[in-house]
C-alpha cells in the first residue's frame, strides 16, 4: 500500500505545481543560469559537464555545488534557456523528495509508536509537507534546485540511517545501511553545502526515539561514545575556527550587518517562519525580504526579545516533553537544526522561504504527534477530517500560488502588492514592464518601468539598482538622464551599503557603456571611484575600470592610480600582474605600464621586464 500512495502523492504534487511551468527566471536565476556562459552547453558529452560542474561562483573552493550545476547544463542542453524545462525539473526532484518524506516519516512514526500502523499519519505528514504553500517558492525558483537536490540525497541518507539503526535494535547486520549513508552525503553536498546537516538531524533522531540504543550493549556504547566525540569536536572547531574567522563587524561590503546582529535577528526570522507555516496564506509570503531590518539590540525592536521568548519556549517544551512525546521533540529538533548554518554567523541574506524545505516536516512531526494526544482522544476520526481539510486548503492556496507563479508580470506585480517597501519586488515589476516594451523606444510600458524604477528608488534603505535602472530606461528610450538619478546614485554608494548587489549594478551600467549605450563618462567614473575607496576589489575590477578611464575619460592619472591597485591587489597572482604590464605596453600606455611594473617589484612580483625597459612604441610612420 505504501508504494501505491507514494506513487500517488507524487502525481498530486506534479498537479498542484505544473500550473507554475509556464514561469520565467528570478532573482538568482539570471545571474547563476542565464548570464553564465560557462553553463550555456550544447551537447551532454563529458568535457561539457565537467566544465559547468565548476561554473557556480569560480574559485570559490568547495562551494562549487558541481552536481547542481552539471543538472542546469543538461537543462541548457535540452531546453537552452527556456524556464520551463528547469522548473520541470524542479518538480520532479520535489515530487521524489515527497515519496522520500512519506517513506522517512513512516519510519519514525513507527518507531515513535511500535503498537500502531503509522501510514494514515505518515501520509498526513508528508502530503502537507508537499503541499504546502511555502514550498512553493523554493519548488519553481529554478536555483534552488540546489535545495531540493541537496535533500534528496539528505533524505535517502536518513532512510538508510534509519534502517541500519533499526536493524541494530533488532540485532540483525546493519553496516551496509550505515555505511551507504556517506556516499548519499557526499552526493548531497555536491548539490548544496546544506548537507552537512545530515549528523545533526541523526543525533536529533537519537536523543529523541532512538536513544542510542543497539541489541548488542557494545554497540549501544560506541554509539554513545561516537556521539559525544563528534559533537564535541564540532562544538570545538566551530568555537576555534569557524567563529573567530567567519565573525564580522558591520562592514560595509557585508551586506551592512555584523555577526551579532545577524543572530539576533534571527531571534524574529524563525518565528516569522514558524508563522509561515501554522498560518499558510500566500499574503504572508512576500519571496523578497529585503524590507527587514537589522536588529541591534534585544529591543531594537522589542520583537526580537519577544521572538527569544517563543524560541526558547518551544525548545524547553521538547526537552520537558522529549520521554512523554519523544516524536514532538524530535520535530523541534529538526525544525533548529536544519537552521543552523543560515540562522547562525554565516554572512547570509537575512531570510529566504527555501530555508524552510526541511525544516516544515520537524514542524509537522510535532503537529501530527500533539493532535494524537489532544482531546478528545476516542474521536479519531473527527481528527483525520480535520487534518484532510487542512491538507486540502493547503493544496489549493500551494496551486494558487503556483499559477501566479505561472505568470512574470502577475507574480512580480504580487511580490510588490504583499511587500511594497521592497526594493527588489520593485525592480522585479519595472523588469517586466521593460519586457513588454519589446525594445520599442516610443512603448508606454517605458512609462510604467520608470515609475516603477522612480518608485523603488525612494523606498528607505533602496539599493542603486533601481537608480541603475531608470538612467538605463532612460538611455535605451532615448529620453534626457534626469542628473538627480546619478546624485542619488552615487549618494547611495557614499552613505550605504556597498554590497555585491550594488557593485553589480554599477559594473552593469560599465558593460552597457562599452556596447554603446550613451552614459555621462563622468558621474559613471565618480561611482566607480566611490566604491574603490571604501571597498576592496578584485584585481580584475580595477584594471577593467582603469581601461576605461583610458578610453573614455582620459583622466591619465586617475587610470594610472587604478592600474597600480589592480597590481597590489595582484599579490598572489603574479601572472595576471603580468598580463596587465604587457597589455599596456601594447597599447601604448607607457606612463602607467611603468607604474604598474614598479608596484609589482615593490611587492615582491618579479617580472621579467627591468622598469626602465617599458616605453612607449614608437609613432606609426
Amino acid at each position: 500500500m505504501l508504494p501505491a500512495i507514494a506513487f500517488a502523492l507524487m502525481l498530486t504534487a506534479v498537479a498542484i505545481y505544473a500550473p507554475g511551468l509556464t514561469g520565467g527566471f528570478i532573482f538568482d536565476d539570471r545571474s547563476t543560469i542565464v548570464e553564465n556562459s560557462r553553463l550555456h552547453i550544447q551537447t551532454l558529452d563529458a568535457t561539457s559537464l565537467r566544465q559547468v560542474a565548476g561554473s557556480f561562483e569560480p574559485g570559490s573552493g568547495l562551494q562549487t555545488r558541481p552536481l547542481s550545476m552539471a543538472s542546469f547544463g543538461a537543462n541548457h542542453a535540452m531546453h537552452d534557456l527556456r524556464p520551463w524545462g528547469y522548473k520541470a525539473g524542479g518538480i520532479a526532484i520535489h515530487a521524489l523528495n515527497a515519496a522520500l518524506i512519506l517513506l522517512l516519516a513512516y519510519r519514525l512514526l513507527g518507531a515513535a509508536q511500535p503498537r500502531r500502523n503509522p501510514i494514515w499519519a505518515a501520509t498526513a505528514v508528508a502530503a502537507a509537507w508537499a503541499f504546502h504553500p511555502l514550498q512553493v517558492s523554493t519548488v519553481l525558483y529554478v536555483v534552488q534546485r540546489m535545495e531540493t537536490l541537496s535533500l534528496l540525497f539528505v533524505l535517502a541518507a536518513l532512510l538508510c540511517y534509519m534502517e541500519g539503526r533499526l536493524r541494530q535494535l533488532d540485532g540483525r547486520r546493519a553496516w551496509p545501511r550505515l555505511a551507504a549513508c556517506l556516499p548519499l552525503v557526499g552526493l548531497g553536498l555536491a548539490a548544496k553545502e546544506t548537507a552537512i546537516l545530515f549528523p545533526a538531524y541523526a543525533l536529533a533522531i537519537e536523543l529523541t526515539l532512538l536513544r542510542f540504543g543497539a541489541a548488542n550493549k557494545r554497540t549501544e556504547r560506541i554509539w554513545k561514545v561516537f556521539y559525544t566525540a563528534a559533537t564535541t569536536v564540532a562544538l570545538l572547531a566551530f568555537f576555534a575556527i569557524i567563529v573567530p574567522r567567519t565573525w564580522t563587524s558591520a562592514d560595509p561590503l557585508v551586506r551592512g550587518f555584523g555577526s551579532a546582529d545577524r543572530l539576533l535577528t534571527q531571534l524574529r526570522i524563525l518565528p516569522m517562519y514558524l508563522g509561515q507555516m501554522l498560518w499558510p496564506l500566500p499574503s504572508t509570503m512576500p519571496f523578497y525580504y529585503d524590507q527587514i531590518a537589522p536588529s541591534r539590540g534585544w529591543l531594537q525592536p522589542a520583537t526580537t526579545l519577544a521572538g527569544a521568548g517563543v524560541l526558547a519556549a518551544l525548545a524547553a517544551s521538547a526537552v520537558a516533553l522529549r520521554r512523554r512525546l519523544p516524536l514532538y521533540a524530535l520535530g523541534i529538533a529538526l525544525f533548529f537544526a536544519s537552521h543552523a548554518l543560515t540562522s547562525n554567523i554565516v554572512p547570509l541574506e537575512m531570510a529566504f522561504e527555501h530555508r524552510n524545505y526541511f525544516s516544515l516536516f520537524g514542524i509537522l512531526l510535532a503537529i501530527v504527534a500533539l493532535v494524537a494526544v489532544l482531546p478528545p482522544r476516542d474521536h479519531l476520526a473527527y481528527k483525520r477530517l480535520a487534518i484532510a481539510a487542512a491538507i486540502v486548503l493547503c493544496a489549493f492556496l500551494a496551486c494558487l500560488r503556483a499559477s501566479v507563479w505561472g505568470d512574470p508580470l502577475l507574480l512580480a506585480s504580487e511580490h510588490v502588492a504583499i511587500n511594497p517597501i521592497s526594493s527588489r519586488a520593485s525592480v522585479d515589476l519595472a523588469a517586466e514592464y521593460l519586457e513588454m516594451t519589446d525594445g520599442y523606444p516610443g512603448s508606454p510600458f517605458n512609462d510604467f518601468a520608470m515609475r516603477e524604477f522612480e518608485r523603488g528608488s525612494l523606498i528607505p534603505g533602496a539599493s542603486i539598482v533601481s537608480d541603475q535602472g531608470l538612467i538605463l530606461t532612460a538611455a535605451g528610450a532615448g529620453r534626457p538622464i534626469d542628473p538627480v538619478w546619478w546624485d542619488r546614485l552615487l549618494h547611495k554608494l557614499e552613505h550605504g551599503t556597498i554590497s555585491p548587489e550594488a557593485t553589480h549594478a554599477v559594473f552593469g551600467l560599465l558593460q552597457n557603456r562599452l556596447n554603446g549605450v550613451a552614459l555621462d563618462d563622468d558621474r559613471l567614473t565618480d561611482a566607480f571611484v566611490v566604491i574603490f575607496n571604501r571597498v576592496s576589489m578584485p584585481p580584475y575590477s580595477y584594471a577593467q575600470v582603469g581601461q576605461y578611464v583610458l578610453d573614455h575619460t582620459g583622466d591619465a592619472d586617475l587610470a594610472e592610480q587604478l592600474f597600480v591597485r589592480a597590481i597590489a591587489a595582484s599579490a598572489q597572482e603574479p601572472e595576471y600582474a603580468r598580463r596587465i604590464v604587457t597589455q599596456l605596453q601594447s597599447g601604448g600606455h607607457a606612463r602607467q605600464a611603468q607604474a604598474a611594473l614598479r608596484k609589482a617589484h615593490d611587492i615582491g612580483i618579479r617580472l621579467d621586464l627591468p622598469i626602465g625597459e617599458v616605453s612607449a612604441p614608437p609613432p606609426a610612420r
